[in-house]
C-alpha cells in the first residue's frame, strides 16, 4: 500500500506541474502575439523615420561631426527569466563576437545589458557589464525602460564622447532562431539610403538643426524600442517552444506513472487474493 500511495502522490504532483506548464504555454502564446504586433508596428514606423533621413540628408547634406573618440556602447538584450531554451546563449555568443570585433578595430567598448540572465552569461565570458536594465514584462513597461536607456545614452554622448552604439537582440522568425546585431550610430553608416518614391523631395521650413534633433530622437527611440519588443517576441517564442516540449514530456511521464500505478495496484490485489486463498486452504486443511 505504501508503494501504491507513493505512486499516487507522484501522479498528483506531476499533474500539478502539467497545469503550471499549460498556463505558462498559454501566457507565452498571448504575449507572443502582442509583441509580434508591436514589432510589426515599429518596423512600419522605422520606415517612416528612414524616409525622413533620406529627405534630410539630400536637402541638408552632412552635418559636421564632433571630436571622434572611438567609444562604443553595445546594448545586448536578453531575459530576466528562464525556461526559454537557448535564447540567452544565442545573444551571448553574438554579443561576444561584436565586442571582440570592435575591440580589434581599436575601439573602447562599453557593454550594457537588458536582462539579468544575459548579464551573468556575459560576465562569465569575461565581458564586464557597465549597466543592466530590467526586462519589461509587458508592452506597457517598454516605454519606461527605453526612456531610461535613452537617458544614459544622452549622458554618454555628451560627457564621455560615445559616438558608436549597437544593439544585439534575438529576432522572432518563422523558420528558426536568429540574432541581429544592428549598428545604430554613427548615422552615416546606414541612414538616409532609402529610395524616394516620387519625383520631388518634400521641403520643410524647420531649421536644419531642429529637424536633425527631432529625427535623431525619434530614430534612437524607435531603434531601442524595436530591439526590445523584437527580443520579447523571440523570448516568448522560445518559451512557447520549451513549454510545448515540457508538456509532451510530462504527459508521457504521467502515462508512465499511471501504468506503474495500475501494475502496482494489480500486484497488490493479486497478493491479497493469494493471501486469502492461502488462508482458506490452511483453514480447510486444518
Amino acid at each position: 500500500m505504501q508503494q501504491l500511495e507513493a505512486v499516487r502522490k507522484k501522479i498528483a504532483t506531476t499533474g500539478d506541474l502539467l497545469s503550471v506548464v499549460k498556463t505558462m504555454k498559454a501566457l507565452a502564446a498571448v504575449n507572443l502575439r502582442h509583441f509580434e504586433n508591436a514589432a510589426k508596428g515599429v518596423g512600419e514606423y522605422a520606415e517612416v523615420i528612414e524616409q525622413g533621413w533620406t529627405v534630410f540628408f539630400r536637402n541638408a547634406g552632412i552635418l559636421s561631426r564632433g571630436l571622434r573618440k572611438d567609444v562604443a556602447v553595445v546594448l545586448a538584450i536578453g531575459s530576466d527569466q528562464g525556461m526559454c531554451g537557448q535564447f540567452n546563449e544565442l545573444a551571448r555568443v553574438e554579443t561576444v563576437k561584436v565586442v571582440d570585433e570592435m575591440r580589434s578595430a581599436g575601439q573602447k567598448v562599453i557593454c550594457w545589458t537588458c536582462g539579468e540572465r544575459l548579464r551573468g552569461a556575459l560576465e562569465d565570458s569575461g565581458i564586464e557589464v557597465d549597466l543592466n536594465f530590467r526586462v519589461p514584462g509587458s508592452l506597457r513597461g517598454v516605454n519606461s525602460v527605453v526612456d531610461e536607456i535613452e537617458q544614459h545614452l544622452g549622458e554618454w554622448r555628451n560627457k564621455r564622447g560615445m559616438n558608436r552604439f549597437s544593439i544585439v537582440n534575438n529576432l522572432h522568425i518563422s523558420n528558426g532562431a536568429k540574432v541581429a546585431a544592428r549598428h545604430i550610430l554613427p548615422l552615416n553608416k546606414r541612414s538616409g539610403s532609402m529610395e524616394w518614391d516620387g519625383k520631388c523631395l518634400p521641403m520643410t521650413n524647420v531649421p536644419i538643426h531642429d529637424l536633425f534633433s527631432s529625427l535623431f530622437s525619434e530614430y534612437l527611440y524607435i531603434s531601442v524600442y524595436g530591439g526590445i519588443v523584437q527580443s520579447l517576441a523571440a523570448e516568448n517564442s522560445f518559451r512557447l517552444a520549451a513549454m510545448q516540449v515540457a508538456e509532451k514530456n510530462i504527459i508521457e511521464h504521467v502515462e508512465s506513472l499511471e501504468s506503474e500505478y495500475r501494475t502496482t495496484r494489480q500486484g497488490n490485489i493479486t497478493g491479497e487474493l493469494l493471501d486469502i486463498v492461502a488462508g482458506v486452504e490452511a483453514v480447510v486443511g486444518g
